[in-house]
């Protein structure tokens, strides 16, 4: 009796994105503020020294490490860090003068990468600072490495969609280029990718001005561009969207939001994403007042989203930088303040954001224009997973199309190839397959890891179930001979199912072959609603000259003539005769189910009778020994 089928399924991904991105806990900026999200809501920490926006990094348990100001680097003690003074950043630039980023595979080296204030002379750099250095304090290894020149003051990192490399951005004076580069894990690739693109930037004064962010799912880039002073009609400045795309570093699609000059001359404007990458916010700043923006990314077209836009006017109180704290609140620079304003739901639309001007107290420290700003760490999409269809041992294999629930695509990477790995090495060829939605039969009852590898310009995504089969039908049984020679046909039978399904086709019991080669056939038997397959090999040989036996014998003898040794290939045990035309017998042996060869050197020359005894007949015919 056939039993039925137990499947017991688990779920395992590689998925290394899904940090609690504690690194970027702590904050420093401002006029020696602290902020620590390690605690929620975040709490004020002191002793810090710092006087304008910076960059922090901690360790994956929160617990800061070191942070600069583009100009030094202080170690966690706010003390001075080893050969960390003279960084190239600029005390004005754009409010983004210093990236950290950790270097990949690498546990304690670290990049700074600096931006000059206007960028004209010692334009984009990087130093690297080594944490294995002054008994854990670190210290500064290399230093002001110029990378190009001139650039504008803004500069953004991701992590590259496999979740492993990281991209700098940044944008040339006086140009419409942006340039990415990438940090792996062998350093700074100094071949950029650039994208030329939207409005040049750069040409006066504040224009060189402004700030530049990602989309968590790494799909949008956002950039402000402060209003060129005098006069604005030299470059208005303002907000501008772009695609950008994780994998290659490639940016395209420009969509102006808004010309800031059209409005009033702004002078810095910062930037955000909310995070599930459906809403931007942005400021804009006069000599009089500010502006606060949110646009609707994800709407239906470039026109609606512009349409989208929402404003609110400051009346007199200024804002500045954003960025968006691990806790997925975004915090707002209030310059000269002791406070920062906070959007406390910044995916909800227009005033459901919550946008609260005097959001949390920094007393009695003071916020300046700008904040700590950080890596990106792209939210790499969850890998799709794939069900397991049971009708007895056969498994229908289908993977299904996971939604993103990050920014505006459902499928940002869609996989661009599958590997299957059915977890039965003995079924051969079977055991794999290339297409999206395959099938496998399974030959025995047991345990089997089921792997999926998914294919995309990222990084691959593996995904794995354990099937169990417990008990399977009978396997199927075929007859025939597993040995043949060219130009024959011979009829094969299968047993063991009610119906039957060959690979060339057939779906009768018994089907002829003919192959011209050595060739691999399957039969598939069906019983009680259990499919069990069996692969057998068909050995095609030449069988040079006339075959001794007739046709139907269960035996052939090759070649003919012969010389010194000659081929017995039989579909059964019996015994082999050897004699003269006249009847005696020169030579008796026995020989198995197969092939057999003969060694026929004592033999002279002549023609011989050859006589096949077994249990199920006796056959007779004629070779010649020729030499």
């Amino acid at each position: 009796m056939i039993k039925k089928i137990t499947i017991t399924l688990f779920l395992l991904t590689t998925i290394c994105f899904a940090k609690a991105q504690l690194e970027y806990s702590k904050w420093v900026f401002g006029q020696n503020a602290g902020l620590d999200f390690t605690n929620s809501p975040p709490t004020t920490f002191t002793n810090v020294s710092n006087d304008v926006s910076t960059s922090a990094i901690s360790d994956n348990s929160g617990t800061l490490l070191f942070y600069t100001n583009g100009m030094g680097v202080l170690n966690k003690n706010h003390v001075g860090m080893a050969n960390g003074s003279g960084l190239l950043g600029g005390p004005s630039s754009g409010a983004m003068q210093s990236i950290i980023v950790k270097k990949p595979s690498s546990p304690n080296l670290y990049y700074i990468f600096t931006l000059a204030s206007g960028g004209y002379t010692s334009g984009l750099c990087y130093s690297v600072v080594d944490m294995n250095l002054a008994a854990g304090l670190g210290s500064v290894t290399v230093k002001n490495a110029t990378v190009y020149t001139p650039t504008c003051e803004k500069q953004v990192a991701v992590s590259h969609c496999n979740g492993k490399d990281v991209w700098i951005l940044s944008h040339e004076f006086n140009s419409n280029n942006f340039r990415a580069y990438l940090l792996t894990a062998n350093g700074l690739n100094t071949t950029p990718v650039i994208s030329s693109i939207g409005e040049v930037v750069g040409t006066h004064g504040y224009n060189a001005a402004g700030f530049m962010k990602i989309s968590p799912d790494g799909k949008k880039l956002a950039v402000s561009t402060a209003s060129a002073t005098p006069p604005a009609s030299l470059n208005p400045g303002g907000f501008y969207l772009f695609d950008f795309d994780a994998a290659t570093g490639v940016i395209s699609n420009s969509l102006t939001l808004l010309t800031a000059g059209g409005t009033f001359n702004a002078k810095t404007g910062g930037l955000e994403f909310s995070a599930d990458g459906t809403k931007l916010y942005g400021t804009a700043t006069s000599n009089t007042t500010s502006i606060f923006y949110q646009w609707d990314v994800c709407a239906a077209s470039p026109s609606a989203i512009i349409a989208s836009q929402y404003s609110v006017n400051m009346n007199g109180s200024f804002i500045g930088g954003m960025q968006r704290g691990i806790d997925n609140k975004i915090y707002v620079a209030t310059s000269g303040l002791q406070s920062l304003a906070v959007i406390n739901s910044p995916n909800m639309s227009g005033a459901a954001c919550n946008f609260v001007f005097s959001g949390i107290s920094l007393a009695p420290k003071i916020s300046y224009s700008g904040l700590c700003y950080f890596t990106v760490p792209y939210t790499k999409p969850a890998p799709q997973q794939f069900s397991a269809s049971v009708a007895c041992n056969v498994v229908s294999y289908s993977p299904s199309i996971a939604t993103f629930s990050s920014g505006c695509s459902t499928v940002p990477y869609p996989p661009s190839g599958y590997v299957w790995d059915f977890g039965e090495p003995s079924s051969g060829a079977a055991n794999s397959s290339t297409i999206s939605n395959p099938q496998h039969s399974y030959a025995n009852a047991g345990t089997y890891t089921v792997s999926l590898i998914m294919q995309n310009p990222c990084s691959n995504d593996t995904v794995t179930k354990v099937v169990t089969i417990t008990t399977i039908g009978p396997a199927p049984a075929v007859s025939g001979p597993t040995a043949i020679c060219k130009g024959d046909r011979y009829t094969y039978s299968a047993t063991g199912g009610s119906t039957f399904a060959w690979s060339n086709g057939a779906n009768t019991t018994s089907v002829a072959l003919s192959p011209t080669q050595t060739s691999a056939y399957t039969v598939s038997a069906t019983a009680n609603g259990c499919t069990v397959s069996k692969t057998f090999t068909v050995t095609v040989n030449p069988c040079v000259g006339i075959n001794a036996f007739s046709a139907e014998a269960p035996v052939k003898a090759y070649p003919n003539p012969f010389d010194d040794t000659f081929t017995i290939e039989s579909l059964t045990d019996g015994d082999i005769e050897i004699s003269t035309l006249e009847g005696k017998l020169i030579y008796k042996t026995k020989i198995t189910e197969g092939q057999n060869q003969l060694n026929t050197s004592e033999l002279s020359k002549g023609v011989y009778i050859l006589k096949l005894s077994s249990k199920a007949g006796e056959w007779r015919g004629k070779v010649v020994k020729s030499e």
